[in-house]
């Protein structure tokens, strides 16, 4: 495979991109040079860990662009991107390529590591557990993407050392579980430290792993769909081990859910981990500085593409300053936007259970814009009006979470700007984390496993959901509601609001079968006036095809890899 040429060369060369709790990965790395002692193996291990915070992953094109496009969220600029996100991608999308690249990539250092470590003096036997243990479960963490984008895909469990000879077909994607399952129970979990022993959810902890492994049996679990198969006996098994792992973080106390919702988000942005003491953030993804100086290279760019709407640089503004408090709201093209289903979901569907705790935050009432005719003394947040944005008035400052526009269709504000510590603030890259893994989504995963293997909801599954209710200011499920479908439902709407724009909906829509028929029928919302004439494009977004169950597989991988397949439809 031309990929691992790709990567053979890479891997001499690590790409710089630090976590926090670690020092800058090496350069010019061979096992012959610099597995030496015990600094460099943990070196080596950031270097495993940083193909996950760079732009071709969750740094910027995973969320956004490859599995962005859901039924919560829609692209929207001048034109539509060719892209998974506004269901226009081939075989030959930039984005599909760098990143099946960068995946195989992170497979082919932890196979350095694991295959090297054992040789390196002077570790402590405590130490090198614990690295191995990481370097398994990274190894089986970007397998689990290769499987949920590709289905089959070539299986290597060796560092790639010899560029002619590369043509290795794709396995079976059981297979590929199995092994993914294997690294992640056997080699990982028994070995990693739990989250009370490590300073920063940057780093993998023995619940975090569990929590992950949870969600890799519920999509497996759902495998028959996008397959057209029916469910087998192993799907029930499939559910009962994803309720026994995500009931271990529940059962180990070390998790809990912080309030206010937002303050988890305030923390990703602000570079402080669960501020309140409460570890509701299990796993981020680290992003650090603003690539204004070569010493903080590994900002990613979720802030300025997830975020309110900022197109103006406040930062000379004294006005603005005196009456903000802050130097600059920072840069936002605001290229995602929530779709009205996700709105409707917050305010609309349940009108004596208004959602506001997570609506207001996720989905932004306001942006930041030096409008044309400006009124003195107003501050400089703008109401989203389809009269368009430049033609109305600012709104006072504290009004800026009391008004609601005629407009429902607002750009995603999950990921805020405002909050960033690291001065002066980049226009594009941003040092905000990535929450891969929340304790919210732990529970909603509980719900739903528990829902599943005993019929319908037991008390265990009401207290999970009810749990992550609660903090949003919601009233808890009915007791009546016993129906296993209907509460199966209730988690769908659950896992919606709670973790929308945090590239899980896609997957989650896939594993239960909805993708197509959801994509499909979203149009009705296009359509609707509260729109607005600017988001004509959102239509071609929802304009699937079965076969979007699957990515391509990369055209350069498979004209240069004899041996490799196209997937279906593509």
């Amino acid at each position: 495979m031309r990929l691992f040429k790709y990567i053979v060369l890479s891997t001499s060369m690590f790409a710089l991109g630090a976590c926090d709790f670690l020092e800058k990965e090496p350069y010019n790395l061979t096992p012959e040079t610099y597995f030496n002692n015990e600094a460099e193996l943990n070196k080596i291990l950031t270097g495993v860990y940083s193909p996950l915070m760079q732009e071709q992953f969750y740094g910027e094109n995973y969320p956004s662009y490859l599995v962005g496009g859901d039924d919560l969220s829609f692209y929207q600029r001048s034109t539509p991107k060719v892209a998974v996100c506004c269901a226009t991608a081939s075989s030959s999308t930039p984005e599909i390529m760098m990143f099946w690249r960068i995946l195989y990539e992170g497979i082919n250092r932890a196979n350095t590591l694991l295959k090297n470590a054992d040789n390196v003096p002077d570790v402590t036997s405590e130490n090198l557990i614990r690295i191995k243990a990481e370097g398994y479960f990274l190894r089986a963490f970007y397998y689990f993407h290769l499987v949920q984008c590709w289905g089959d895909v070539p299986l290597v469990l060796e560092p790639t050392e010899d560029v002619e000879n590369l043509a290795i077909p794709r396995t079976d994607k059981q297979i590929v579980y199995n092994q993914i399952i294997k690294d992640i129970e056997e080699n990982a979990i028994p070995y990693l430290p739990t989250a009370a022993e490590i300073s920063t959810p940057e780093r993998i902890s023995q619940t975090a792993a569990q929590g992950i492994l949870a969600r890799i049996y519920l999509f497996r679990a759902g495998e028959h769909y996008r397959d057209g198969k029916a469910a087998g006996q192993e799907v029930s098994t499939y559910f009962s081990k994803a309720a026994y792992w995500a009931k271990k973080v529940k059962e180990s106390g070390l998790h809990d859910l912080v309030k206010p919702y937002s303050q988890v988000f305030i923390d990703l942005a602000s570079d402080k981990y669960n501020s309140t003491g409460i570890r509701e953030s299990m796993w981020e993804i680290a992003e650090a500085g603003n690539r204004i100086n070569d010493v903080e290279y590994s900002a990613g760019k979720i802030g300025s593409v997830y975020g309110f709407g900022c197109g103006t640089d406040f930062s000379a503004n004294e006005d603005y300053k005196s009456k903000k408090g802050m130097e600059n709201p920072g840069y936002s093209n605001k290229s995602f936007f929530a779709s009205l289903k996700l709105y409707n979901m917050y305010y609309s569907d349940e009108p004596n259970n208004i959602d506001r705790e997570r609506g207001d935050w996720n989905i932004a009432p306001y942006e930041y814009l030096m409008a044309n005719g400006k009124v003195a003394g107003r501050e400089y947040y703008y109401p989203l009006k389809p009269s368009g944005l430049n033609e109305v008035d600012g709104m006072p400052c504290t009004q800026k979470t009391e008004s609601q526009s005629s407009n429902k269709v607002r750009c995603i504000a999950k990921y805020r700007r405002e909050y960033e510590t690291i001065l002066p603030k980049s226009k594009y890259y941003t040092p905000i984390n990535f929450p891969v893994l929340r304790y919210s989504d732990v529970l909603l995963m509980l719900a739903e496993a528990e829902n599943e293997v005993n019929g319908g909801p037991n008390d265990l599954a009401r207290e999970c959901i009810n749990e992550v209710r609660e903090r949003a200011n919601l009233n808890p499920l009915p007791e009546t509601l016993t129906d296993q479908a209907e509460f199966r439902e209730a988690i769908k709407k659950e896992r919606a609001m709670e973790l929308c724009f945090e590239a899980l909906r896609r997957w989650d829509l896939i594993r239960w079968g909805d993708f197509y028929n959801t994509m499909q029928g979203m149009g009705i919302y296009v359509n609707d006036a509260a729109w607005g004439s600017n988001y004509k494009y959102a239509s071609a977004y929802y304009d699937v095809i079965p076969s979007y169950v699957y990515f391509p597989i990369p055209a350069w991988e498979i004209s240069t890899n004899g041996q490799m397949e196209q997937n279906t439809g593509w």
